[in-house]
């Protein structure tokens, strides 16, 4: 029988307010300290993140990276002199399997394969370890240091490597087989996805984050839930958690948080808790994540919002107008994956800056508090580190954003994105890009342009470049942008596998908020792939 919602939240409140006994059970915490470490805790919250760098902690394995200076200075040193405020640094390599030093969990100590590299018994030996050395740098600079606990990480699902024995000594504890996973072409090939409603679960957890509050100096700890985004059997198959299910994901979250209470008043430390989530309520719900009785209930500090896949018409207004109703920061994310031109349009190509730029300005004029970047890494290697520092160095000021060349764009999806499991169902793309395209008839999508171009002076230019695949040699399209009408277009050129067209947009033409594109092509079985806003000054 589940325990009613109500019942066991009602004491998350108190426990903020007046948290009684210590972790030890033998002092009793002073109200004085309770109400300085709850305004310590409101400030941490509330501090500077321009921007939050998120690191999937695979720096431990890279070649040459033996020694503190060298592992530093794949990840973290580039980031001095940049918008990064915060660290967030994961050591998930699959449920239970980690690269800090864990006594509770397992280790990944493999030098196999692609891991001949990994350096973590070298450094354990030393009694350090990634998490830690990011921890101390962090704090060295001025940063804030989390510790992103990935929720169901799945890599081993196609990664041996990554197999805990704590799945294999109890298969009730995932979701399916290898086997099994090889008759579908869905979210059912992440078979070693972990069931939620199972026992172990909630205590393993529970340890593990206790252990990490204990041993490290990080300044608190991310529920990161989009890694990946299915907790129940029910969501698993494609259906909407159960309230039951919902109710299981709620308590977990409210027994972290009073562990964490806890434990910042044992080390009279406002230790934070945050969460990355879906970026709309009611994706969230769907696979049972209630957002806003976790905010209601002062679960969590911080919220950071979406995977980074819908990266040009991410819908964060709700999120952001619920959690500012309850005094807590957003952060919405955008990922390196999500800004690469794949098929039909590059092969997995980075998209430039200017695309990084576009997306963050829209999101800090929706109300962001600041940008959560994944999967962009500053190294190795020059060019990598020369392309993220210009990103991390200009997308955490949105005024510096308007003196910049940027492009806006209709998100792109291409071939790849719709078969990325843990993408596709906690985020839209039904306005995303390609759209095909009837013989004869114009197709519609927006394009959101977060600025007002309407005092642009006559150093501004606007250029759209429109993306077909499917067009004929002599096919001329017409394109309309906002009020802007080019008429039939001729000529084009092609670029990687796609054929471009470019108009001069009048800068007049181009509204603050949503711009319509519309399309014709005389060409049965054409697509829209793609359509890039440049402005330039």
């Amino acid at each position: 029988m589940q325990t009613p919602r109500r019942e066991f939240l009602s004491g998350v409140i108190a426990g903020s307010a007046a948290l009684g006994l210590g972790w030890s059970g033998h002092c009793r915490i002073e109200s004085s300290e309770v109400a300085a470490l709850n305004a310590a805790r409101q400030q941490a919250a509330h501090r500077r993140r321009r921007v939050i760098f998120n690191n999937d902690g695979d720096d431990i394995w890279q070649k040459g990276a033996d020694t503190v200076e060298d592992f530093l200075a794949v990840r973290h040193t580039p980031l001095l002199g940049t918008h990064v405020d915060s660290i967030f640094y994961s050591t998930t390599q699959s449920f239970n399997f980690f690269t800090h030093d864990t006594k509770v969990a397992e280790v990944f100590r493999s030098q196999n394969g692609s891991f001949v590299g990994n350096n973590l018994t070298a450094f354990l030996q030393q009694g350090t370890d990634g998490l830690r050395m990011s921890c101390e740098f962090a704090h060295q600079h001025g940063l804030e240091s989390m510790w992103t606990l990935r929720m169901n990480d799945i890599h081993d699902a196609w990664t041996a490597a990554f197999r805990p024995e704590w799945k294999q000594a109890d298969p009730t504890r995932i979701m399916s087989t290898p086997e099994e996973s090889q008759k579908f072409a869905d979210r059912r090939r992440l078979w070693s996805l972990v069931d939620f409603e199972h026992p172990d679960v909630e205590p393993r957890l529970l340890q593990i984050i206790k252990e990490v509050l204990t041993n490290y100096p990080i300044d608190g700890i991310e529920l990161d839930f989009l890694r990946a985004p299915f907790y129940f059997r029910t969501s698993f198959a494609g259906r909407p958690a159960t309230a039951a299910q919902t109710d299981i994901l709620t308590r977990l979250v409210y027994n972290v948080r009073k562990l964490v209470l806890r434990e910042s008043a044992r080390q009279g430390k406002p230790f934070l808790l945050a969460a990355r989530v879906p970026a709309t309520p009611a994706a969230g719900q769907r696979i049972g994540i209630d957002i806003a009785e976790w905010l209601q209930e002062e679960l969590v500090d911080v919220v950071s919002l979406g995977g980074g896949y819908i990266t040009f018409d991410l819908p964060i207004a709700d999120m952001v107008s619920l959690a500012k109703s309850h005094d807590v920061a957003v952060y919405p994310c955008l990922s390196q994956s999500g800004l690469m031109y794949r098929p039909p349009r590059g092969e997995n190509g980075k998209q430039p800056p200017a695309a990084w730029f576009g997306a963050a300005a829209r999101l800090w004029r929706d109300g962001a508090d600041g940008i959560y970047t994944f999967n962009l890494f500053p190294g190795p290697g020059d060019v990598d580190r020369d392309y993220a520092k210009h990103v991390l160095g200009t997308i955490g000021s949105a005024d510096m954003l308007n003196s910049q060349t940027l492009m806006y764009a209709i998100s792109d999806a291409g071939q790849w994105m719709p078969s990325h499991f843990w993408a596709k169902d906690v985020a839209d793309f039904s306005q995303a890009l390609p759209l095909e395209l009837k013989a004869n008839e114009f197709a519609r999508r927006s394009m959101n342009v977060p600025e007002d171009l309407s005092g642009a002076g006559f150093d501004v230019t606007a250029e759209l470049r429109v993306d077909f695949t499917g067009l004929t040699t002599d096919s001329t399209p017409e394109i309309l942008f906002g009020s802007a009408n080019f008429g039939p277009t001729g000529g084009g050129e092609s670029v990687a596998g796609v054929k471009r067209h470019v108009c001069q947009v009048p800068v007049q033409a181009i509204r603050q908020g949503p711009n319509r594109v519309m399309v014709k092509t005389k060409d049965a079985g054409a697509k829209l792939v793609g359509a890039e806003l440049w402005i330039r000054r």
